[in-house]
């Protein structure tokens, strides 16, 4: 069902470009000037995943897809946005533990000031994780939720797409796993730098 929704993302993303100029709201590489970053926005994005389980430290790539809906008055640009980012970060040896975070999905507010085309934003909102724990008991998945923050800019190479650059913080709280010395609590937590394009509609 993930896979359908992100390969959903990205078909939309290619289609709203060419909705838009097939009714004639904007002409190919138009110059963008002061740019309107409301409305709806889909896209996919791109990053690299760095963060620890408990004394495990864990890195690797995401990649999925956003969407999401934004007003603007004047410069202040303000909305709200769901994505979901497969993963491959990961971490430790099976003889001590180790650790696989497979997805870091969030629902964000985002809020920002807009200049020229650019958008400088900040985003805090809810997170979701499935991580897998293998060790010499075997593997174990657990469904991990917490909070994300973090902060971006975004930029309009034409008036209806735009590339953006992320930084955000994901913080998963502790979380029960039978370790080999017995149940630990381990505190997960995961740093992601982003870059995505966007097209809007």
């Amino acid at each position: 069902m993930r896979l359908s929704l992100v390969a959903a993302l990205g078909f939309a993303a290619v289609l709203a470009p060419l909705s838009a100029q097939a009714d004639g709201m904007f002409a190919p590489g138009a110059p963008v000037g002061s740019a309107d970053f409301s409305g709806v926005n889909v896209g996919l994005d791109l990053g690299a995943a760095i963060g620890s389980s408990g004394d495990v430290d864990t890195s690797g790539y995401a990649i999925g897809g956003h969407l999401g809906y934004n007003l603007q008055n004047g410069p202040i640009v303000g909305g709200l946005e769901g994505d979901i980012l497969f993963s491959d970060a990961n971490g430790g040896a099976q003889a001590t533990g180790s650790f696989t975070t497979n997805y870091l999905d969030s629902l964000r507010a985002r809020a920002g000031y807009a200049f020229g085309p650019i958008l400088a934003y900040g985003t805090l909102g809810w997170a979701y994780s499935d991580q897998r724990y293998s060790s010499l008991y075997g593997a174990y998945d657990k469904s991990l939720t917490g909070y994300v923050f973090g902060a971006g800019a975004e930029y309009a190479i034409m008036r209806n797409i735009s590339v953006r650059a992320e930084l955000r913080r994901y913080e998963f709280g502790s979380t029960g796993y039978t370790t080999p010395t017995g149940v630990a609590q381990i505190s997960t937590g995961q740093t992601l730098l982003e870059i995505g394009v966007s097209g809007h509609f």
